[in-house]
Parts: C-alpha cells; sequence; structure tokens
C-alpha cells in the first residue's frame, strides 16, 4: 500500500495557485458591483439626479494623466421623506408609475362595531284543538318572560271568555341579533267577532300592553246577479248570496212561480241584500233579503219585503200584493218532474197503479217547505214511502211528503208548522229509484192532483201604508240595477293596503272606541 502525504503537504496546481491569487481580485469587483448598483438605482428613483445631462466619458490618454483624487470622507446629507403619493399620481406615466395597483383604505374601528340589524316580519297562526297562546308562542321559540307577559295581557282583555278552535292569531315578530333563534312579540292580534278587535303590543320600555277596539257597525245594500245553474238556492249561494237569504227568495217565488215548468237552466236573477259592515270594511252579517228580481222566459217576478204599521215582514209584490196564498205552489225547489199524478207502470213492482202524487226530482239534501200552515199527524218511516211527513193544515186539506233523507229539525207528531218551514230533505229512501221528492195533496182524505189546486191572493197594502211602500218599492226597483255588487269595498280607500305593523301601531283601522288595560 503506497502512503500519500497529507493535504496540508500536498503540492498546488497551478489552476489551484492561479485562484487563490485572484480570489481577492474577485471579491473586490463583486463589493464594487454592488455598490454601483446602489448608485444607479439612487441616481434613477431621485428625478433631480436624472435630469443633469449625462458626462462625457475621459478617453484612456486622460484617464492615465489624471491622477486619483485624494481619499476624503464622504458624508450624505440627511434624506428628505418621499412626498406622499396622491390620487394625481395614479392618472400620469412617470418614474413611478402605480397604475394596476389599488391602495387598500384603512380599516375603521368604528365599521367593526356596528351592530347587526335586525328584521320585522309577519306571521299568521291558527289556533288548533288544545292551544293557548302561550303554547303557540313556545312553538315558535319566543322567550318564556315574554310569551308569558303576552298571554296573561290577552287574558286580561277576553276575561272568562275562551278563543274558538281555528281562530286567526296576527303577529308582528323581530329578530334579535344577539339571539337570532329567539324572536320578539311586537304585537299579536285577534278578532273573534268583526265588531272587536283585541290587540297585546309591545313599548319601549319592554313590557307589553293591551287594548280592546270596538268597531261601529252600520247597515249596507248590495246586490248579487246570478244565473241559474242547477237548484235556484244553490246559484245564489255560489254566486255570493247568504244561505238563507235564497231560502226566502226562494220560498216567496215558490206562492208564483211554477219551478217545474217556468224555471228553466240559464235564467238571470238579482238579490238585494242588506248587510251590516265595520267601520273598517269587514261584513258583520252577509245580509238579509229586502228584494229579488228573477227573469222568467215570458215575463219577471219581482219580490220585496215590507212591514206593515203593526204587522209583521211579509213579502208583496211591486204593485202592493202580498205573495201568500194558502197554499205553496210547489214545496221546493225542484228541477223537474219526473212522474205526474195518476196511472202508471209501477218503476219497481212493474204494474199499473194510481200515482197518487206528483215525483220532484232534485239533488239529495233539497230543502222541502211546509205547502201551509198546519199540524204534524205523522214524521218517520213509513213503508215504502221511507221517511215521512204529513200535515194536517184545515179539517178538509193534508199534504205528504215522501223519500226523504231526514226530517227536519223539530218536526214531530203534534207540533205546528208555519206556510215555508223546512220540515225536511230531498232523498231516495223506501221504494225509490233515485233522489226526489213524492208529493201528495188529499181533500176530504182523497187524492187530488196538487198541481190543478188554484188559490187566490192574500191582502194588499193599502191605507197609510201604500205610500210608503209604494216609495220603498222604487227605491228597491232602483237598486236592484245600481247598487253596489256584493264583494266590492264600500269605498276606494278600503282598497289601499294596510300599513305595516310596528310596536308602535300594531294596526291602524279606522278610529273606534278603546278600552286601554296597561
Amino acid at each position: 500500500m503506497t502512503d500519500f502525504p497529507p493535504p496540508s503537504d500536498r503540492p498546488k496546481s497551478a489552476k489551484g495557485a492561479t485562484f487563490g491569487l485572484f480570489r481577492p481580485v474577485l471579491f473586490a469587483i463583486g463589493v464594487i458591483g454592488l455598490a454601483m448598483g446602489g448608485l444607479v438605482l439612487s441616481h434613477r428613483s431621485n428625478p433631480q439626479i436624472a435630469a443633469l445631462p449625462p458626462k462625457s466619458e475621459p478617453g484612456p490618454a486622460a484617464a492615465e494623466q489624471q491622477a486619483p483624487p485624494p481619499s476624503v470622507p464622504v458624508i450624505l446629507a440627511d434624506s428628505q421623506p418621499a412626498p406622499p403619493v396622491t390620487a394625481a399620481d395614479f392618472g400620469r406615466s412617470g418614474p413611478l408609475d402605480l397604475r394596476g395597483f389599488q391602495m387598500k383604505p384603512p380599516e375603521s374601528p368604528a365599521a367593526d362595531a356596528e351592530p347587526q340589524a335586525s328584521d320585522v316580519y309577519e306571521l299568521t297562526l291558527r289556533l288548533e284543538k288544545g292551544d293557548t297562546i302561550e303554547k303557540m308562542l313556545a312553538d315558535i321559540d319566543v322567550a318564556e318572560a315574554e310569551r308569558k307577559q303576552v298571554a296573561e295581557k290577552l287574558q286580561s282583555l277576553l276575561r272568562k271568555r275562551r278563543l274558538a278552535v281555528g281562530e286567526t292569531i296576527e303577529l308582528t315578530m323581530q329578530t334579535i341579533p344577539e339571539q337570532p333563534d329567539t324572536p320578539r312579540v311586537l304585537a299579536l292580534s285577534v278578532r273573534p267577532q268583526p265588531e272587536r278587535e283585541y290587540i297585546v303590543s309591545r313599548k319601549d320600555d319592554g313590557s307589553y300592553e293591551a287594548e280592546e277596539k270596538i268597531y261601529k257597525v252600520s247597515p249596507r245594500i248590495v246586490r248579487v246577479e246570478g244565473e241559474r245553474e242547477g237548484s235556484l238556492q244553490q246559484s245564489g249561494v255560489k254566486a255570493g248570496a247568504p244561505s238563507a237569504a235564497m231560502v226566502e227568495f226562494v220560498r216567496a217565488l215558490s206562492y208564483d212561480v211554477d219551478f217545474q215548468r217556468e224555471l228553466k237552466q240559464g235564467q238571470k236573477f238579482t238579490v238585494l241584500l242588506e248587510q251590516l259592515v265595520t267601520s273598517d270594511g269587514k261584513v258583520t252579517h252577509p245580509g238579509r233579503l229586502l228584494a229579488g228580481e228573477l227573469r222568467l222566459m215570458k215575463r219577471t217576478v219581482v219580490v220585496m219585503r215590507y212591514r206593515p204599521q203593526g204587522g209583521a215582514d211579509g213579502f208583496y209584490t211591486p204593485q202592493g200584493e202580498s205573495v201568500v196564498r194558502s197554499f205553496l205552489r210547489t214545496p221546493m225547489d225542484a228541477s223537474r218532474i219526473t212522474s205526474r199524478f195518476g196511472m202508471r207502470e209501477h218503476p219497481i213492482l212493474g204494474f199499473s197503479a194510481l200515482h197518487a202524487g206528483v215525483d220532484f226530482a232534485a239533488p239529495p239534501g233539497t230543502p222541502i217547505l211546509a205547502a201551509g200552515n198546519g199540524r204534524v199527524i205523522a214524521a218517520g218511516p213509513n213503508g215504502g214511502y221511507g221517511l215521512y211527513v204529513k200535515l194536517q193544515h184545515t179539517q178538509d186539506v193534508a199534504t205528504a211528503y215522501a223519500h226523504l233523507s231526514r226530517i227536519g229539525p223539530g218536526v214531530k207528531p203534534g207540533v205546528q208548522v208555519r206556510q215555508g218551514q223546512v220540515i225536511g230533505f230531498v232523498g231516495s229512501t223506501g221504494m225509490s229509484t233515485g233522489p226526489h221528492l213524492h208529493y201528495e195533496f188529499l181533500k176530504g182524505g182523497k187524492h187530488v192532483n196538487p198541481l190543478t189546486q188554484k188559490f187566490a191572493m192574500r191582502g194588499t197594502v193599502g191605507g197609510k201604508d201604500a205610500a210608503r211602500f209604494h216609495a220603498l218599492a222604487k227605491q228597491y226597483l232602483a237598486q236592484l240595477k245600481s247598487a253596489p255588487v256584493a264583494g266590492e269595498p264600500a269605498n276606494p280607500a278600503a282598497t289601499k293596503p294596510a300599513p305595516k305593523k310596528t310596536a308602535q301601531a300594531p294596526k291602524e283601522p279606522a278610529p273606534s272606541l278603546v278600552a286601554r288595560n296597561n
């Protein structure tokens, strides 16, 4: 094995020796290059120095004759702070072009401290079976203390009254930024009757106050126009008239109109109603019948309500004649006759026999009216007649009604009924092939044809009542054509949207009597 001398004793190569000689020179060149780079950058950044004309560089001969300057310490003057950058600097080109950059605005401490805005919104709830106001508020996450206050204030107005199932509760709510899952009740209102409203609202100090608003109620005359599709009563209800008013209209017409022969589909009618309306436009009563007009194929029938002095309300023709006859021509608003009085083949038994009455086809549940004043002598099941009612009107005259689906309320043997009173409803009980009324008329115990009986008119308006009636009749005839249509607002202001509810003013209907309970 050959021994090598240590590194320190190794002979240096020519290349290594040359690098060792030039190492200090290379270091000095690097330092000078860095210094020159700094001066160039300083020169370019100062506009005054950059504006000086460049000096001509001396030739090689002059450089040789020129002696090096003496070494003098360089004292740098304190640099002045650079002028602030303005918006104008961004609009011009220059040594310092900052186009394309954006200055971030300083963050304002006030912006971080700005509170989050709360939201106010409306909410409608429906009272279900077993609900209380406090339970309803708990279901929407209202704080316990608040919902107890609201419930107590409302109960102080209701006293011992209870809200009905299905009642609508109107709420104005507000979110709380500190507690986003616990909304605040600004106002609660409930209106169990159109003329009464109960309101609980939040005050500025966080407590609640309760008030009861009572609205003034006044009458308003409106009209309902319709076209017969099905029964006249159902057509009127579909057009917007209350059922009770249409029953009165049909009853008043039934003395003079043959519903089976004269009444056709598509015939038009108008009823005049007297509604009761609150000062803010809510209807407290859908309307009682004042007058009605039915336009038949060959004539128009008009009936009007009137109360003679010392008498009761009744219906009259425009000429002042009472519409009441001894008996109704037909006992209901029927659509057509399906079987007349006389001999016929029985549809179920299959043999010929006397059909002792008249059959009127009508939808199940159609009300059946008493043809005249009388006493109930039968009410209940009666063999092939099904559910059956029989009335004794005079010593010689009686009427009978068969195949009823159910008997009218309070109708039982021995009870007195009035002409036009509902004694039952159309059905198909007993020996029947479909829903209809079998109507019989008996004289001296014998069956006669109900459609051939003639009955004279009763009474007319006379004496001191005549002038008052004719003035009222003229007014009704005009209003049947010009009165506002039911459902339209009483005044244009009612069509404007209600103002937004707030804690100070949860609702602003027309001013009214207010009882406060703080």
